[in-house]
This record gives structure tokens, C-alpha cells and sequence, in this order.
């Protein structure tokens, strides 16, 4: 089979006790067309020890300092050249079999963006529980009812490109406010229904500390790409519609008993103070 390039970028930034895990997710996946990129800000663990011992597999790497997740992020993404994107953060992994799933889908659809399942796990690997998803629901995504979770989204380089790429001026909601512009621009999504990636949850994490600065760049993502207020009819109307949508395609495909189960799964995550942040929520 002709495997589409995937290209794979890495931000890091001080996160030795989890980026072996993540880059080894990754080169063990045994996808005949990986391109992996690391970008490192400057790392003063030992990381660059464990980076250099995995070179040779890697298109490329960098460590030096930079302006934050985004700004690596971007500068990884214009190293890139593969037709399909993601990255994966320092702390979170590839589930076995996840690449070659993702092209598969690519390569059988017209999909821009695919995305797939994801685990939730904590900082020893354990799992929390699992988010699953359901269709894409455009305004869902947009007002709420709806979100994707990042680790498990893969995108074109087409759309990336045509949706002008990551904006730095982003430090935390760069992938929500990313993909809002996907929808946008009218990308077609694709939902693969099996489990592709680990987020992990744990207390030094973006999500467990920065939650208001979250807060505050959402509510500029708003202001700057949605049509609606937030709180008007028509976007309650959205975000009602997207979880009816939601639960009734968790009826179909059996899940109902899944979805009751998740209940329990926050309550022992929260109850570890390693709660599920905003990047598990829509916007």
C-alpha cells in the first residue's frame, strides 16, 4: 500500500519524566511513512539526552528557546512535509496501530480532519476513563455540546495551509481556535470509532493549572470567529441540539451503558485532584 507521509510534531519543554513514553509511542508504531519532528524549548532535565538517543529516527529536532507551545508548534509544522498533520504533546501517547487506522481512513474518504477516541490516563498510565466520540456536529463544535480531543485529531496539510496554521498569539486554545477555523472553512470531518491516543492527566499539566487563562483566550475565540453571542437562542438551540445528537448516536451504537459508566470515571479523576481540564472541553 502507498502509505500517505504523516507528519508528527512534538512540543517539549522540561517533560523528561514523560517524553521518552510519547516519542517511543510514536517510532513504535511502525508506520513505513512517519516524519517525526521534536521541538524542544531549551530543556534543562535531560530531555536533549533522551531526544539524542532516538535521532537517528527523527527528521528532525530542535532545542533551543522559543515563545511558548504554539510558537513551536508552528515552526515544527513548517518543517513538515507530509499530506497528513498532528502533533502529540510531550505527555500523551499513541495508542498501538493508531497511524495506520488514521491513513486508512484518509485514504478511503475525503476527509480533511480525522479524529478518533481517546483514553484518559494519569500520570503513572493508569486509565481514568475514555472519551468516545460520535459524527462531527459543525455548530455543536462551535457553541458547544460537541468537542474533539486533540491528541486523537489528525488533519490535511491542505486545510491546514488554506486555514493559515497555528496562531501563536494562542498559548493554550491554539487547537480549539485551530479547528474552529477548519469549520469554517467548511473541512469535512471523519470519525473513526476506535481508541488512537492517551491524554494524560496530571497536576503540572496546561490543563490542571492554567484553567482561567484558558477561559480568557476562549472567550476571545468567541468574540473573534463565532456569529452568535455565546448565550443567545441560537447558540443554546446549538449546543442543545449537538447533545441530543450525541447521546442519541451513543443509543445506536450501543454505548448506553458506557455513557452511564463515565459518571464514576470523572468522580475518581476529580476525587485525584487530576481533573479533566478545558483541553477536554468544547469551547
Amino acid at each position: 500500500m502507498n502509505w500517505p507521509r504523516i507528519s508528527v510534531v512534538t512540543p517539549s519543554f522540561n517533560q523528561a519524566s514523560f517524553l521518552e513514553q510519547t516519542m517511543r509511542s510514536v517510532l513504535d508504531q511502525g508506520y513505513p511513512n512517519l516524519e517525526y519532528i521534536v521541538m524542544d524549548g531549551g530543556s534543562t532535565d535531560g530531555s536533549i539526552d533522551i531526544i539524542r538517543r532516538y535521532e537517528k529516527q527523527l527528521a528532525c529536532w530542535v532545542s533551543q528557546r522559543d515563545s511558548g507551545q504554539s510558537d513551536a508548534l508552528a515552526k515544527g509544522f513548517q518543517h513538515s512535509t507530509g499530506s497528513i498533520y498532528a502533533y502529540l504533546n510531550s505527555d500523551d501517547l499513541y495508542l498501538p496501530g493508531a497511524l495506520h487506522t488514521v491513513a486508512r481512513v484518509f485514504l478511503e474518504s475525503k476527509a480533511d480532519v480525522v479524529y478518533g477516541d481517546t483514553c484518559w490516563i494519569d500520570t503513572r498510565g493508569e486509565k481514568l476513563g475514555e472519551r468516545r466520540q460520535t459524527p462531527f456536529v459543525p455548530a455543536g463544535y462551535l457553541y458547544g455540546g460537541f468537542d474533539l480531543q486533540q491528541p486523537a485529531t489528525f488533519w490535511g496539510r491542505s486545510i491546514y495551509e488554506e486555514s493559515g496554521g497555528i496562531d501563536p498569539s494562542f498559548s493554550f486554545a491554539f487547537d480549539t481556535e485551530l479547528f474552529t477555523r477548519f469549520v469554517l472553512k467548511g473541512a469535512r470531518f471523519r470519525h473513526v470509532r476506535k481508541a488512537v491516543a492517551s491524554f494524560r492527566i496530571h497536576p503540572a499539566s496546561k490543563s490542571s493549572t492554567q484553567f482561567e487563562r484558558c477561559e480568557s483566550e476562549l472567550a476571545r475565540l468567541r468574540t473573534k470567529h463565532l456569529r452568535y453571542p455565546f448565550g443567545s437562542v441560537q447558540a443554546v438551540c446549538a449546543r442543545n441540539y449537538a447533545r441530543a445528537h450525541r447521546t442519541l448516536c451513543y443509543l445506536l451504537q450501543g454505548d448506553l451503558f458506557w455513557l452511564i459508566g463515565r459518571i464514576p470515571d470523572r468522580i475518581r479523576a476529580r476525587r485525584s485532584q487530576e481533573i479533566v481540564g478545558p483541553r477536554a472541553r468544547s469551547i
